[in-house]
Formats: C-alpha cells, structure tokens, sequence
C-alpha cells in the first residue's frame, strides 16, 4: 500500500475514534434529551417534568410546561434526533430536530445541567423561523419581546421602590439571579433609589426607549439598554436576561440616573 493511502486511511480512522468518543463522552445528555421526549410522547408529563432542573421547576409548573409544548407543536412528535451536542464543566447543551406526527421539522436547543441527579433540563429553546439569530445558535428576543421584557423589568423595579421593599422585583427575576442575590442584599444595593418610589411611578405611564437592542455582552448574557427622559433627569438602563425553563428572565439590573 502506498505510503499516502496509508496516511489517509490513519487520519480517517483517527477521525472515526474522535468522533466515537464524542458520542460516548455525550451520551447522558441525549439520554435525558430522548427520555424527556419519549414521556411526552407517552403523554406522562409528571415523567418529563422530573427530568428538569431546579431552576427550570422553580419558574415552570407542569401546566404551564404542558402548555408551552403544546404551542409550540411540541407535544405531537414522532422523532428525535440530535445533531449538536457538547459538554463544558456542569453545562450540557443538544441541538437538534423534532419530527411532528404531520410530518413537520421543528429546530430546538435544549441546555442542560449536571447535579448529584444527573444531567438535568435548564431550558428549552425552539428555533425561531426568519431572521434574526445569534452567533451562539440560539434566538434574541424579538423587538416585540425586548419591548415586554424592559417594561416588565422596570415596573416591576417601580413597584418595590414604591413599596421600599424589592420583594416583588425579587420574585419575577431569573431563579439563577434569586440565588446570588437575597430580597435582603437587593434593599441594600437598590436603597439609594427609595426615595425616587413615587416620582419613577410616571415611567408606568410613558414609553421607555430602547436605546441598544438586545446583544450578547462580554459575558454570553442578553444585554439590553434603555432610557426614559425626566423633566429633569434621564435615566439609564442596562438590563440582563437568560433563557431559563421556556421564556427569557432577568439576570441583573442597573440604572444610572444623570440630571440634566
């Protein structure tokens, strides 16, 4: 055998072991990516729900989880497969295509973490038909949805200046902001803001402009900045949100208030 035939035969079979390896290295995550569908199939939510993670349930019930697969033509499938998988530290992550009994294909990401109970579900993302995907392979919020996801945030931040007390705020932010940040540690690091409870209550009432849509940051987190003009003041906002469970949640918060 010629000396390249062999080199091309050894870099082939080197190809071969490689990508072996990968699909065993990965094999956990697509066994909970499989069995979470096969429930579905099965139509035993209660089975699915279990394969989620903490940070999944805490936000998600099993209704709602029933319903975002049922809008999203989740719930009548036929097939599974995965294209994309790869492992980083405790982080899973499964690209792939579901096949609906009707004979449609449905792109989706699914992300996963690893725990004392295996590889659980952290989110699950359909792949929005059109334009307008990131470089990591997953979807930006609409305009639409940056527009709610800002308004959202600073009501709800309005709410608890009014109330003095950032509970409420506390509640509707991402489980994974929840457990870095006590309502306790948000009153302290928001209480300058107190006093302005009842004067911000006007923001409640008027547009709040996005001034730099929603981007990637340094961080792999969604960044949107925005801005509301005071008669005297401008206030600006950088807000930060993660796809947990099935919707975009808040991450962090900040406001830079500058008089004029």
């Amino acid at each position: 055998m010629k000396t390249w035939m062999k080199v091309v035969l050894g870099i082939v079979a080197a190809i071969g072991l490689l990508l072996a390896l990968i699909f065993w290295l990965t094999s956990d995550i697509t066994k909970t990516g499989d069995d979470f569908f096969a429930a579905v199939q099965n139509d035993d939510i209660d089975a699915a729900y279990e394969l989620l993670s903490p940070d999944f349930k805490a936000g998600t019930s099993k209704d709602e989880l029933r319903a975002y697969l049922a809008a999203n033509g989740l719930d009548k499938i036929a097939e599974v497969s995965w294209g994309g998988r790869s492992i980083e530290n405790n982080r899973g992550r499964l690209n792939g295509t579901v096949t609906t009994e009707s004979g449609g294909s449905i792109p989706l990401t699914i992300r996963l973490t690893n725990s004392d109970n295996g590889w659980q579900i952290y989110s699950i993302q359909k792949e929005r038909a059109g334009f307008g995907s990131d470089p990591d392979g997953a979807n930006l919020p609409t305009q639409s949805e940056q527009q709610a996801l800002v308004k959202k945030s600073i009501h709800s931040f309005v709410d608890s200046l009014g109330e003095k007390d950032m509970g409420q705020f506390h509640a509707q932010s991402s489980s994974m902001w929840q457990q870095q940040y006590s309502v306790e540690k948000m009153n302290e690091t928001y209480q300058t803001f107190f006093q302005f409870g009842e004067a911000f209550q006007v923001m409640k009432r008027n547009p709040i402009r996005i001034t730099k849509p929603a981007f990637l940051n340094d961080d792999g987190v969604v960044e949107i900045q925005s801005r509301y003009n005071f008669e005297d003041a401008n206030a600006f906002f950088t807000t930060l949100y993660v796809y947990e469970g099935t919707d975009w949640k808040l991450f962090g918060f900040f406001i830079d208030l500058k008089p004029i």
